[in-house]
């Protein structure tokens, strides 16, 4: 199942042309999903293919015991990305957290895990990342911002000033931390 062409494997093929059964019957018959040919795996061919389907279905084979192989945390994070942005907010989380266990020190992650629970409304778990991003960068403006998104959320209306204030000292001209503020400042 894993004979190497041009343009990858099998899997590569079908993963590349959102083909799900293929993928599906190819897994089934132990193909190698992390088998990198040409710098791409399957699981970027699918990502490229922009299939959610496939990728769902690659992602799933990663928590599988028997099956379970590492996989690259830049990979996890572009697909948190493409999760994001389609607002799948719960897929893009697990994917961030799944990026941190191999990377635990990347505070961008921190920041989209965080922007990830203030969607779903979670103003907790987003202060929690959005502190632990801020406490590895504690210059860079986002942290700031994130901090007091998951504030104001919170309803801690003067917390949040604060954090944004903090934010705009660290970049004056941040028009969305600046609007933040000023809503922060009207409750």
């Amino acid at each position: 199942v894993d004979p190497v062409a041009a343009h990858g494997t099998p899997l590569h093929g079908a993963a590349g042309e959102g083909q799900y059964g293929a993928v599906k019957i190819l897994l089934d018959h132990n193909a190698d999903y992390n088998k990198m040919v040409n710098g791409v795996t399957p699981l970027m061919a699918a990502r490229d293919a922009n299939s959610t389907e496939c990728i769902k279905l690659l992602v799933k084979v990663q928590e599988e015991p028997m099956l379970k192989r590492e996989i690259v945390a830049s990979e996890l994070i572009s697909l948190g990305s493409i999760s994001l942005k389609k607002k799948d907010y719960a897929v893009a989380a697990k994917l961030y957290s799944r990026a941190m266990q191999l990377d635990p020190d990347d505070a961008v992650l921190f920041s989209d895990r965080s922007l990830c629970w203030l969607h779903m409304g979670d103003g907790r778990k987003a202060l929690l990342d959005a502190n632990k991003c801020r406490k590895m960068r504690p210059h860079w403006p986002k942290a700031c911002r994130r901090q007091g998104e998951a504030l104001m959320l919170l309803k801690d209306y003067e917390g949040a000033s604060e954090r944004f204030l903090d934010g705009l000292k660290l970049d004056p001209v941040d028009t969305d931390i600046e609007d933040a503020l000023r809503i922060s400042e009207c409750h």
